[in-house]
């Protein structure tokens, strides 16, 4: 009966979590013959800084466009973006004989939230991209995108425009009919309508799917904030429309002119991305601060350094780490009304060797190398339950790239770390960075309930500032580690 034990272990783990720091051991007492398990419980100083963060995977539906303050930090942020259209299968306009004419075109930016000022003043810019430098399918493309690698520079269609989300004219401002808060209009040329309709006859191929289109006809544009500081939109999506007239027939076989349209969308099937540029005041990034920020877009994520060394040290290096809780208080931000940034909904606590590739892969928090945590307005804070699978894959990794034997001494052992963490300074290094989370529903065929389901998480484009206790000393911020182990 003895091979049992393993499982008792697992079993009693929940319960043993709340002893005190003394060991406790179970076992002789309830069946005889069994191995004890003795507990233990310590807590471990942990360190943490702000680090900026270069960019961020940029490949979205949704996309960002502005320039604010943040009020607390004074860093400044500003967002601009690049656009491709979605043309459906087979797209074909009226026959050539049956077009009366090609009235207008234009593009709509569609926003449900802001944030800033709504009535400041802001001036758009937006430039036709160049067919010959498209910005390609499959590639990772990140905030930090040049865009005049994709802009042309010989394309007479351009446009500057200015608009308050509160637009009091509502000249260049339509409130939408639909779930949108607003649109922001920018007409372009007539001349660009007619263009397309007559690259249409040109070659209808043209028209038979996006890559055709995006490559030959439209290959997106560029929506830079050229002017003005005090608000960011979430551009949800935007819509490239042109509006034409053409002859159809009627019942009674006559000609009677119509009115056309013809939507293409900036959706997941092609490509957006957001540039992002900030300018962060030093002090935010100052070693010596006895706490860290994350912030975004891009701006800074907190690199923590977890003391694997110490919690698997002695007597603990075989011992097994049942929990491993770290919890990061937020500081109160100092600023308050209604252009305070609001904290991160969700952090996402990985190693830094993989802070770009977990993004690209479109990887999945597992619990064993990647955890979330909500934000807790109750207690103000961030709390990671359980990143004991995290500590024991660190030691695992350290073990065998020093080269540790089973048996081998403890001094032994620290050489041998010596060398190896040298060559890998940031092996037991962590990211704080914030996400957004896609959920859908999934129904319990047993219980006939809907239950979320995690599709996907992204890095976290939309403005959001959070303080966290911590910084050099380790005073502020600890790991709370319970082990267990058998004993004859």
């Amino acid at each position: 009966m003895k091979y049992t034990a393993p499982l008792l272990a697992f079993a009693l783990a929940g319960a043993l979590a709340s002893c005190s720091d003394d060991t406790a051991t179970l076992g002789t007492g309830v069946l005889p013959g069994f191995d004890k398990i003795a507990t233990s419980q310590a807590t471990y100083s942990v360190t943490s800084r702000s680090v900026k963060m270069d960019s961020v995977l940029a490949n979205t539906s949704t996309c960002y466009l502005g320039s604010i303050v943040d009020p607390e930090s004074h860093a400044t942020t500003s967002c601009n973006f690049l656009a491709q259209y979605h043309m459906r299968e087979n797209y074909s306009f009226p026959a050539k004989n049956r077009m009366v004419s090609v009235d207008s075109c234009n593009i709509r930016l569609y926003f449900r939230t802001y944030y800033g000022d709504s009535l400041t003043t802001m001036k758009l810019y937006v430039q036709e991209l160049d067919t010959n430098k498209i910005m390609r399918e499959g590639t990772h493309y990140y905030t930090t995108i040049d865009p005049g690698q994709y802009v042309s520079t010989t394309s007479p269609y351009q446009k500057t425009i200015t608009y308050s989300i509160r637009d009091l004219t509502g000249r260049d401002l339509r409130t939408s009919a639909d779930s949108f808060k607003g649109s922001v209009v920018v007409r372009l040329p007539k001349e660009y309508a007619q263009y397309i309709v007559d690259k249409y006859y040109e070659n209808p191929a043209y028209f038979k799917n996006s890559y055709s289109f995006i490559h030959h006809v439209c290959p997106g544009f560029y929506f830079k904030t050229s002017d003005g500081v005090g608000s960011m939109l979430k551009v949800e999506t935007s819509y490239l429309n042109l509006y034409f007239r053409y002859l159809q027939k009627t019942a009674a076989g006559k000609d009677s002119i119509c009115s056309g349209q013809e939507s293409m969308a900036a959706t997941e099937e092609v490509i957006q991305n957001t540039y992002v540029d900030n300018q962060l005041p030093p002090s935010m990034l100052n070693a010596a601060n006895e706490y860290s920020y994350v912030k975004s877009p891009v701006g800074i994520y907190t690199e923590v350094e977890l003391p694997v060394d110490d919690i698997v040290a002695g007597n603990h290096y075989t011992d097994s780490i049942n929990q491993a809780k770290i919890t990061f208080r937020c500081l109160d931000n100092p600023t308050s009304g209604n252009y305070a940034l609001t904290k991160s909904s969700t952090l996402i606590l990985l190693p830094i060797s993989e802070m770009y590739s977990f993004f690209e892969t479109k990887t999945l928090p597992d619990n064993l190398t990647s955890y979330t945590a909500d934000y807790n307005s109750d207690y103000n804070s961030y709390v990671f339950n359980n990143i004991g699978q995290l500590i024991s894959s660190m030691k695992r990794a350290r073990d065998k790239g020093a080269g540790v034997i089973i048996g081998e001494s403890e001094a032994s052992r620290k050489a041998k770390y010596a060398a190896w963490e040298s060559a890998n300074p940031r092996w037991n290094k962590v990211a704080l960075l914030p996400v957004s989370s896609e959920y859908t529903s999934v129904k319990n065929n047993l219980t006939g309930k809907n239950t979320r389901q995690l599709l996907r998480v992204r890095n976290e484009l939309g403005l959001s500032s959070v303080k966290l206790q911590g910084g050099p000393t380790g005073n502020n911020l600890s790991i709370s580690v319970v082990y267990t182990k058998f004993e004859k």
